[in-house]
């Protein structure tokens, strides 16, 4: 598997979870997102820990305090 395949970028991970970017930014600004990385400007979210997440039932990590 290729690096490439292996991340969703802000846009991809939308998508997937049938949100908006918008929500998306939200979320890794709050640190809510599990497995994001920033590779210069751009975010990437790591495909297994999102899916991960999802089959637990809970996607969103608890709100930073």
């Amino acid at each position: 598997m290729d690096m490439e395949s292996s991340f969703f970028d802000t846009r991809e991970l939308a998508a997937f979870l049938k949100t908006s970017i918008r929500s998306v930014e939200k979320w890794r600004m709050q640190r809510r997102i599990p497995g994001a990385v920033q590779v210069g400007r751009v975010w990437r979210f790591r495909k297994n820990e999102i899916e991960k997440r999802l089959l637990s039932g809970r996607l969103l990590l608890d709100k930073a305090r």
